[in-house]
């Protein structure tokens, strides 16, 4: 070996030590549809979630309104009519891009002078949240760790949470933080997908593992969201376990109302006592 050729051997080691690491596939990309809610905990289930909800952001919308055949928006509407008293300051977790919000406060509860407040784990959603809502106030934030993005204790009138138990990475944990935030004498107001119950329920279970992840992929090209949010419907806990655990953290008049067909929907309200 000439001199030359072993000074380039003797630094090309030194290249290959200092060289960037092969980036890794993302929690999202290497994990399957069924494991991101059956397997994935802590930081791992919400980086899936938040890379989940970015990839879906732009047709979140119209593909919940086409695969429910409409009934996530009635049910929206419906439920979220009687919420509020004129006034109220509330706090949207997981919001999405926007819907609670814009219901208050752009749309149809308009006159009633409310102040909502959007926390999200996706930055693509709080995107399409802004511009939908210019001048309301979103923020980034982790459902189970209200405080770290500046949510006060005591500080809503209502505290709501709309199709999102499925997505936090510890249910209880964020079902807690939303009732730290609530003043006394307010409540926590959860709108949810549950899992299907009853006679019928059957004919859900394979709408959602059949029918929704196909759609998907035929209009997106990706059944990986699709395929995770039917999985996690027929898993998630029951509209009675989430009662259960507001009530485990003092809430009181807590009360669960199911909605047409199959009980797949579910309101529940739970209020803070009264200093």
């Amino acid at each position: 070996m000439t001199r030359s050729n072993a000074f380039i051997h003797s630094f090309l080691p030194r290249v290959r030590r200092h060289s960037p690491p092969r980036m890794r596939a993302s929690v999202f990309a290497r994990t399957s549809a069924r494991d991101g809610y059956d397997v994935l905990r802590g930081d791992d289930k919400l980086a899936f979630v938040t890379e989940l909800f970015d990839v879906v952001a732009e047709s979140y919308d119209r593909l919940n309104d086409f695969i429910s055949l409409g009934a996530v928006r009635f049910w929206r509407w419906w439920a979220l009519l009687d919420a509020f008293a004129r006034g109220s300051r509330v706090l949207d977790v997981g919001c999405g891009p926007g819907n609670v919000t814009a219901y208050c406060m752009y749309t149809h509860l308009t006159h009633m002078a409310i102040d909502c407040t959007g926390v999200d784990c996706s930055g693509k959603m709080l995107e399409l949240a802004r511009r939908r809502c210019p001048g309301a106030t979103f923020v980034k934030g982790d459902a189970g760790a209200l405080g770290e993005c500046g949510i006060e204790s005591d500080a809503y009138d209502v505290v709501t949470t709309v199709y999102t138990l499925r997505n936090f990475p510890d249910l209880e944990r964020a079902l807690g933080e939303m009732y730290r935030c609530v003043k006394p004498g307010g409540k926590v107001f959860v709108l949810d997908a549950f899992p299907p119950r009853g006679a019928f329920a059957w004919l859900l279970r394979l709408w959602l593992t059949f029918a929704l992840p196909a759609i998907g992929w035929l209009l997106t090209r990706n059944s990986k969201p699709y395929a995770y949010l039917a999985n996690s419907i027929q898993k998630t806990a029951t509209a009675d376990e989430v009662k259960a655990m507001l009530e485990s953290f003092g809430a009181e008049r807590a009360s669960v109302q199911n909605y047409w067909p199959f009980g797949a929907a579910a309101k529940v309200v739970a209020y803070k006592p009264a200093l």
